[in-house]
């Protein structure tokens, strides 16, 4: 009975999403977080971000470093600015993947950010 189950709620799981659906809700796997994006600025990769930029593409710088490190907009520099708060956020992101420590989200930065 409990074959039965799993493939009763395999199958409703496949009609609801489709069969890859199906294939990952029978096997647990790493989430694919290939190309992550926040919808602000989906360019590859998005131009460089330095300190005192505004924009989508501070939303965007903004929004990954908050998934990666925990970044929290506040009434000094809100989520639409990149201050110092974004900055240090940048470096300290950097140096946990090994790119060098600049505070400016480059190329090589955009990329450990997508996870691409």
């Amino acid at each position: 009975m409990i074959t039965r189950s799993a493939a009763s709620a395999a199958l409703t799981v496949s009609l609801l999403f489709g069969s890859a659906a199906a294939a990952s809700a029978a096997t647990p796997a790493e989430p694919d977080i290939t190309g992550l994006s926040c919808g602000f600025d989906n360019r590859t990769p998005p131009p460089p971000v330095t300190l005192g930029n505004k924009g989508r593409t501070v939303l965007e710088a903004r929004c990954l470093l908050t998934f990666w490190t925990g970044l929290q907009a506040t009434e000094e520099e809100p989520k639409d600015v990149f201050g110092p708060d974004a900055e240090s956020a940048t470096r300290y992101f950097q140096g946990t993947r090994k790119l060098p420590e600049t505070g400016v989200v480059d190329a090589a930065t955009w990329t450990e950010l997508r996870h691409s």
